[in-house]
């Protein structure tokens, strides 16, 4: 259990940096799948300015690829399109955890989520990063398992008992406390 010193929460972060890390892939992953299998082909076709096509060429040496379309349909803001591929950048990059891992969890959070973007361009991405068949095939039963625990669970409308086993964390998030405006 970890004291109430300063040292202390500052260990507490840092026993969660990995649960942070991967809730960081989590957002970030929904969020680009729900812009990439949203119906916004009004936002198709559209040329890409200078500012856009610098963050492009990021993309493209990142993935190794063309860039995806979760991408091209932000490029009409070129300023959020760039915000966003900051934040993709830092989700996904090698950090505590590794890049091939944070893909795997990226494919078992579309397959669950049933996005055809997602699950088809982190399946690329894992594939592409040495993961085998068998590799796949893991991540796929561990999210099928997970996800038929958890729809059975909704349908039989169970509590979760997991309330008394560890003290509630009332510790800031990283970052420290909201500032007052």
């Amino acid at each position: 259990m970890h004291g109430h010193t300063a040292a202390g929460k500052l260990q507490g972060l840092t026993d969660d940096a990995l649960w942070y890390e991967a809730a960081l892939v989590v957002g970030i992953t929904n969020a680009l799948n729900v812009v990439a299998d949203s119906p916004l082909a009004v936002l198709e076709g559209a040329e890409p300015s200078g500012e856009a096509e610098a963050v492009y060429g990021e993309i493209r040496a990142f993935y190794s690829r063309a860039v995806p379309v979760a991408f091209r349909r932000l490029a009409g803001d070129p300023g959020y399109l760039a915000e966003v591929w900051a934040a993709t950048r830092r989700a996904f990059s090698d950090n505590r955890l590794p890049r091939r891992l944070k893909e795997a969890l990226a494919f078992a959070v579309s397959v669950t989520t049933r996005s055809q973007f997602g699950t088809a361009f982190h399946l690329e991405e894992m594939r592409r990063l040495g993961v085998g068949q068998r590799g796949v095939m893991e991540v796929l039963g561990v999210a099928q398992m997970f996800s038929s625990y958890t729809k059975i669970a909704d349908t039989l409308q169970l509590e979760p008992d997991m309330h008394g086993l560890v003290p509630v964390d009332r510790s800031p998030a990283p970052g420290g406390p909201a500032k007052a405006s």
